[in-house]
């Protein structure tokens, strides 16, 4: 399992992570690179010769996703209309990866807007999933996806609204963490949602995003403690399950690994998830409010959605839905306090099944259906019920079907604790690898 580890002569690391790039450039996955990284890379060689680390990932390289802010690169969120937008400054999250010693090797690919699960934009064209590049690698953060599963980079930094991290992790094989919402982290990345949009790590074991969820969340540096599954309660969602049986044979394999490994399962149905289709708009009424506040205060920028749509510069399958988004100038329409009531509700009732079933953590599959092209698939509710509720929630691999594509298991947490989340994590992760479902 490849782990974020400093490496021993910078400058060499990055250069082989470019050659990397340069043989994989047909996925798409790269939108730009850095290029302050190589000269940074010499520089942080000078400072390990001294014995003067910077931080726990010193010199390590890392993926942005290119909603979020890192001079001197631009930042378009994949819009022709934004190309020529440059960062003035850092999004805190990077600016907390910047302490911890990090390179940021390049920007990612996207969903244009972030609006998308699978990833195709006006600059980057569609990201492939470099397991089997004839499908798509999930959205909206899927360059960070390929980028890491391809080896560009061990990690990457990306954004999570509806599902944007997990989908794309899961079509991977990798890590993606969802954290609880939290506004204040949020600076520096250009929006969504107001009230769904986080931003977390994609990596290929859960204790790097423990190590990347810590840092760009400023919270001390732990490592995840050892936990038995024994005697932990999963609430497995049925609903959720889906019908797909390539990826049902996969699911099948890891509950009964879980058990053995001493979890018991306890199936539940859920039925108040009929309704959460109906919360999953938020980011319908939310987009034209924040993004025009997003670009009011970047110097060179369009004056707001209207100038884009305007300028035609975008995805062509877009224009409608963008120019639905211009009808709602104001956040407080009656569509937008029924989502937000909806918000208060799901969480309340998951927490009341969670408090009367004695449940640890919900699991699901990520997605419903395995990819199947370069289209977009429909990923069912299961990701936008942290989305929705804000409660955190992780991905991870838990096999491999038999058409070569991974299986991503998701687990919710039952409150905002990340930590608890993570160590439950990590030890249904050691389960997978012992049983060697996992690598």
């Amino acid at each position: 399992m490849k782990r974020l580890i400093p490496p021993d002569d910078c400058p060499e690391e990055i250069a082989r992570r470019l050659d990397v790039m340069q043989h994989h450039r047909a996925l798409n996955a790269i939108l730009g690179v850095n290029p302050e990284a190589m000269t940074l890379a010499e520089e942080y060689q000078k400072q390990r010769r001294r014995g003067e680390l910077i931080g726990p990932l010193h010199g390590v390289p890392l993926i942005i996703k290119d909603n979020i802010a890192c001079v001197p690169m631009p930042v378009t969120l994949g819009c022709r209309a934004l190309a020529s937008l440059k960062a003035t400054s850092d999004a805190r999250v990077v600016q907390r990866l910047r302490r911890a010693g990090v390179i940021v090797l390049a920007r990612a690919n996207m969903s244009e807007f972030a609006f998308d699960v699978r990833s195709r934009s006006s600059l980057g064209g569609d990201v492939a999933n470099p397991l089997c590049p004839s499908v798509t690698a999930g959205g909206s953060s899927g360059g960070c996806a390929a980028a890491v599963a391809a080896g560009i980079a061990d990690g990457a930094i990306g954004t999570d609204t509806g599902g944007s991290i997990r989908i794309p992790c899961s079509y991977t094989g990798l890590v993606g963490l969802r954290p609880a919402f939290r506004r204040s982290q949020l600076d520096g990345v250009a929006p969504l949602s107001l009230s769904k949009d986080t931003v977390g790590p994609m990596v290929h074991s859960v204790e790097d995003a423990a190590l990347l969820h810590a840092i760009i969340h400023d919270l001390p540096l732990v490592h995840l403690p050892e936990r038995s599954l024994k005697g932990i309660r999963f609430g497995v969602i049925t609903a959720l399950q889906g019908e797909d049986e390539a990826q049902l044979a996969v699911w099948q394999r890891a509950l009964h690994t879980l058990c053995r490994a001493g979890s018991t399962l306890v199936e539940l149905s859920l039925p108040f998830l009929n309704e959460v289709r109906e919360a999953t708009c938020l980011s319908l009424y939310e987009f034209h409010v924040a993004i025009n506040g997003w670009l009011q205060k970047k110097p060179g920028a369009p004056s707001g959605l209207a100038d884009i749509v305007a300028s035609g510069a975008f995805l062509p399958e877009f224009a409608s839905f963008l120019r639905q988004m211009m009808r709602y100038n104001t956040l407080k329409n009656p569509h937008w306090l029924a989502g937000r009531h909806f918000q208060r509700l799901l969480r309340q009732n998951l927490c009341r099944v969670a408090e009367e079933q004695c449940i640890d953590g919900f699991l699901y599959p990520t997605v419903q259906r395995l990819p199947e092209s370069l289209a977009k698939m429909p990923p069912g509710c299961a990701p936008e019920l942290a989305a929705i509720s804000g409660l955190p929630a992780i991905t991870l691999p838990c096999g491999m079907s038999l058409n070569g594509l991974p299986v991503g298991m998701e687990i919710l947490s039952v409150n905002e604790d990340e930590a608890a989340l993570m160590t439950l994590a990590r030890a249904c992760e050691g389960a997978f690898v012992r049983e060697g479902i996992v690598v």
